[in-house]
């Protein structure tokens, strides 16, 4: 393959300039910019204009050293790079020869075994031969030989066992007559031994348990005397302690106790009895009047008049002047502010609601929650069981007439329950009227929709009409409901609460009940409550929607009150009040209840059956705490507390605290005494128990000694009978022994009979290879020849490279030698040529940034600037040695050391020696070249390789900045990698003002010339 060698380009094709070239233009392009964009320079005295023209000459001499070194590097480079090039040629030459011979003396050999081929086969067959027939008397004899051995040996090995056998024999008779005698020895040392032992045991319990005996005596009497002197310590203490029981219980009898019960604070609660007479106050009631059956004259009393005003749903007396003056009929602070002051109990009249001072909680528009609505059912159920009570109380013609057919007409009202039963059966009640659509004036009854039916709701009670004898036990299966609607109100734009729906329902239920009390008769909504058969009761809720609303009073149209309860989320619900029988009861003829159990402990039996069943079937009474809050509030309102107060005289106080004192002193003065007493005695008992440790210490000893005494003269006597006896298995090990050691024998001269048949074997073989040898070596055939002719030819062109090779690097060193000379003693010249500064001279303007590296220039007093930077962390590294200037071409050294490695391998491949002295720049790894000037001003550059990158070779021309601004690049070093965009950039960043950056020009091109050397390469194209 033919190498083409070709100069590196830049992209539009250029070729690269030389480094004289570049360096001239460089000087020029840079000695042109002195006066661009210059600021105003004043006037420079005598003393100035020396020092300028000193700093010019010591610039002058730098460029002039510099332009040497860079001749001479180059030329070296030169000189090397032809050198490596005739010393590759003559390397592969030299291979070609070789490999020429080799082939040569290859091919006569194989010409040679080939003429020679049939007496080479003869020879082998007459080797083979030989072989075999000498082979087989070898192993005849050996045979033969084996087989006698064989016999011989077995004969003696079975004369060995037989004699082994007899002497065994032998010995195990003696060994068993010896050991009769020897058994009957140690039995009676063992017995000797067992009697002194038990002995010495017995002297031994002796010892320790009179050793206890005397320790637990010792001790019962110090325990006994310190008890004692304890309890005449403490006498002390239990007379002064009975001394201020005395005393306390003198203070108890003669103190006094005096109770006070502060009650708490208790908002009072109005109630409206005058309604009806001033029903102005309550709004939009301006024409109720005009209705028949709400005359004053069909009422029995007037207070059951005054409470039909409760019927209007959410009508309630308020006006804001009047909450605020007090001007109007009502006082509109005495009113619930919240749940808890709501009251439990019924009395005729209305509550005002006033929403100002409301603080309950608010309803969602979603309806009540389930524990909402089981506060309003126990509030109903207590204004059930008080509207019961009042009217029984009150008023007993009503409550007569409600039960004149009545099983219990002659009994004080029950007591309604509200049970956990009780508040299942009002949601399923209430399901049941949503399921149906039943509006908020339909009952619950099968007669008003068949789909809904409270009975349906109700527990079912077993054992129900049991009899016993004439007695029949039976529970009462009366019901009712009451139906009415709750609904918020809302004057003065009130919220729905949990107060405003209580106050609501409150008034509703008075005009319910108290407003059906007629003077002709009663309602039935108050003679369905007031049946005293009645026991349970519940509550029923009802979501009214605007489809299922309707009002009597209105032919079922909604006012605009309703609507704005519906438009604003405010629940309307139908309540229903759902009472039931369930009552236990005993009759006699089946037909009047008994108000006393009879005297029949059967009868008494099965009545408490009944009423477990019933209470069973309804559950627990519901404790609502919300309602309890009301409970606790009706009672003792808020802060109720009781305050007690004691009087005692002085002169018992007076003993009394005297008999403390005492009781304190003898307390302290007891505990100082029982404390040494407690010190006392345990030093007493700690030396009682060493007294009895030691005595058991000593028998322990005494029985120790007498057991190894014992112990030995057994051992002794044991020994002596053992020693009389033949040691069998002794002996049997010794006969095994030798019994083995003649098989070995035995096995060593077989052994033997094959090693020497395998011996001879080998002999025959190797005498015959050595006369098939003769023969072909007569023939001309010997391979080991041949191959010890090449062989040395090899060494002999491998010679020839490593003198090649060390040729080349005796040149190299003599290069760099010559090339530090010329370096040092024109660093001396150019170090008497230093100009003399003042000094506290600004040096700012001989750093120059480049953007990526730093420069810094010779400052004005011919010191060394110590502020130079460098952006690579591999500086460090290349600044190791600053004598040694790195000018040659690194890829050309690459090329001569792939050389050398290709030609000591073997020439197996000649087209892998390189003929070219440089190579391409590789992207793994740049030399960063570091170049110091006469007067030690480092300069370094570090580069990076990544493969979007370009190797830029020194001083090349950039064909962008030629087209554009005519500038060269005198900055990139030897070889530097960068983008296009990056090489650009470098070339912008020289400051261009004033005289400072004339000079600073000046250095540059200088600096470019360092960098320039041996830039003009040739690169291998593959």
């Amino acid at each position: 393959m033919e190498n083409k060698v070709h100069y590196k380009l830049f992209k539009n094709g250029k070729f690269l300039c030389t480094m004289a070239l570049s360096t001239v233009a460089v000087l020029t392009t840079l000695g042109a910019t002195g006066t661009v964009h210059a600021d105003a320079t004043p006037v420079q005295n005598s003393n100035e204009q020396s020092e300028q023209t000193s700093q010019s000459a010591y610039q002058q001499k730098a460029s002039q050293n510099e332009q040497q070194l860079s001749d001479l590097a180059a030329a070296n480079a030169t000189k090397e790079a032809n050198a490596a090039n005739s010393y590759a040629q003559s390397n592969q030459q030299s291979a070609n020869v070789t490999n020429q011979q080799i082939a040569d003396i290859q091919n006569q050999y194989a010409q040679k075994k080939q003429q020679a081929e049939q007496q080479i086969q003869a020879a082998s067959d007459a080797m083979t031969s030989s072989v075999a027939s000498q082979t087989q008397v070898v192993n005849n004899s050996a045979a033969s030989a084996t087989s006698a051995t064989q016999q011989a040996n077995a004969a003696s090995e079975a004369q060995m066992q037989s004699a082994n056998a007899a002497a065994i024999a032998q010995a195990q008779q003696q060994a068993q007559d010896a050991a009769a005698h020897s058994a009957a020895a140690i039995s009676a040392a063992n017995s000797n031994y067992q009697v002194t032992v038990d002995s010495a045991n017995a002297t031994h319990q002796l010892a320790t348990s009179a050793a206890n005996a005397d320790y637990t005596a010792n001790i019962n009497n110090e325990n006994n005397t310190y008890s004692a002197n304890q309890q005449q310590v403490k006498n002390d203490v239990t007379a002064a302690q009975n001394a201020v029981n005395q005393a306390q219980q003198a203070v108890k009898d003669h103190t006094t106790t005096q109770t006070l019960t502060v009650p708490g604070q208790k908002r009072t609660i109005d109630h409206i009895t005058n309604a009806a007479e001033n029903s102005a106050e309550f709004t939009g009631l301006t024409n109720w009047g005009t209705i028949p059956y709400m005359q004053a004259s069909n009422f029995k009393n007037e207070t059951y008049y005054n409470t039909i005003m409760g019927m209007f749903p959410g009508q309630t007396p308020y006006n804001r002047d009047d909450a605020t003056n007090h001007t109007g009929l009502y006082d509109f602070t005495h009113v619930p502010t919240n749940v808890s002051e709501m009251p439990i109990d019924f009395q005729p009249g209305l509550l005002i609601y006033n929403p100002d001072l409301d603080s309950s909680e608010v309803v969602s528009p979603d309806g009540f929650t389930e524990a909402q609505k089981q506060t309003l059912r126990v509030f109903m159920t207590s204004w059930a069981n008080s509207f019961r009570n009042w009217i029984y109380n009150n008023d007993r013609d009503v409550w007569n007439e409600a039960n004149k057919i009545s099983k219990f007409k002659n009994q004080a009202p029950r007591e309604l329950k509200f049970t956990t039963t009780m508040n299942a059966t009002g949601n399923k009640i209430g399901q049941m009227r949503t399921d149906a659509g039943l509006t908020n004036d339909q009952h619950t009854i099968p007669s008003s929709n068949p789909k809904a039916d409270y009975n349906k709701a109700l527990p079912t009670i077993d054992n129900v009409g049991l009899q016993t004898g004439n007695y029949m036990i039976d529970t009462t299966l009366s019901n009712m409901e009451n139906l009415m609607t709750v609904e918020p109100s809302t004057v003065a734009d009130a919220k729905p609460t949990m107060l405003n729906y209580l106050i609501s329902a409150y008034n509703m239920t008075q005009a319910m009940w108290y407003g059906e009390i007629y003077s002709d008769g009663l309602g039935g909504h108050a003679r369905g409550i007031l049946d005293n058969d009645l026991g349970y009761i519940t509550g029923g809720f009802e979501k009214i929607t605007p489809s299922t609303y309707s009002s009597e009073f209105t032919n079922n149209q909604m006012s605009s009150r309703e609507k704005y309860l519906f438009n604003h989320n405010m629940p309307i619900y139908a309540f229903t009040y759902d009472a039931y029988g369930y009552v236990p009861y005993v009759s006699s003829d089946f037909s009047n209840a008994m108000i006393t159990l009879p005297n029949d402990q059967k009868v008494i039996n099965k009545y408490n059956e009944l009423q477990s069943t019933v209470n069973d079937a309804m559950g627990q009474e519901v404790q609502d705490p919300t309602f309890m809050s009301a409970v606790s509030y009706e009672k003792n309102g808020d802060g109720s507390h009781t305050e007690t107060k004691q009087v005692t005289p002085q002169q018992y106080t007076d003993a009394l605290n005297n008999a403390k004192s005492h009781l304190t002193e003898a307390t302290n003065d007891a505990n100082s005494k029982l404390q040494q007493l407690a010190q006392t005695h345990q030093d007493h008992l700690k030396n009682l128990e060493n007294i009895r440790d030691n005595a058991i210490k000593q028998a322990d000893a005494t029985l120790q000694k007498a057991v190894e005494q014992a112990k030995q003269t057994r051992d002794d006597k044991i020994a002596e009978a053992k020693g009389s006896q033949v040691n069998v298995d002794a002996l049997k090990k010794s006969l095994d022994e030798k019994y083995q050691q003649l098989i070995a024998s035995d096995k060593a001269k077989l052994d033997k009979i094959e090693t020497d048949r395998q011996n001879a074997i080998k002999q025959i073989k190797a005498n015959a290879q050595s006369e098939y040898d003769a023969k072909l070596k007569a023939l001309g055939v010997d391979d080991q020849a041949v191959q010890a002719q090449i062989k040395q030819l090899q060494n002999a062109h491998e010679a020839f490279v490593k003198e090649n090779a060390d040729k080349l690097a005796q040149l190299k060193a003599e290069d760099t030698k010559a090339y530090n000379d010329l370096k040092t003693k024109l660093d001396a010249e150019l170090a008497a040529l230093m100009p003399k500064h003042e000094t506290n001279i600004d040096h700012s303007s001989d750093v120059i940034n480049t953007g990526d590296h730093t420069i810094v220039l010779p400052s004005k007093d011919g010191k060394k600037n110590e502020s130079a930077t460098h952006n690579n962390a591999s500086q460090s590294s290349n600044e190791k040695d600053t004598n040694s200037v790195k000018h040659q071409n690194q890829s050309g050294q690459s090329a001569i050391a792939t050389e050398k490695d290709n030609l000591s391998d073997n020439h197996t491949n000649s087209n892998s020696l390189t003929n070219d002295d440089t190579t391409a720049v590789k992207s793994s790894n740049v030399t960063h070249t570091v170049v110091e000037s006469s007067n030690d001003v480092p300069v370094s550059v570090s580069t990076t390789v990544d493969d979007n990158q370009v190797a830029v070779p020194v001083n090349s021309t950039n064909t962008e900045a030629s087209a554009n601004d005519s500038v060269q690049n005198e900055f990139a070093p030897e070889s530097v990698t960068m983008t296009r965009k990056e090489y650009k950039q470098q070339t912008k960043k020289l400051p261009q003002t004033g005289d400072k950056s004339s000079l600073a020009m000046l250095l540059l091109g200088a600096l470019a010339t360092m960098f320039g050397v041996g830039l003009a390469t040739k690169k291998k194209e593959y």
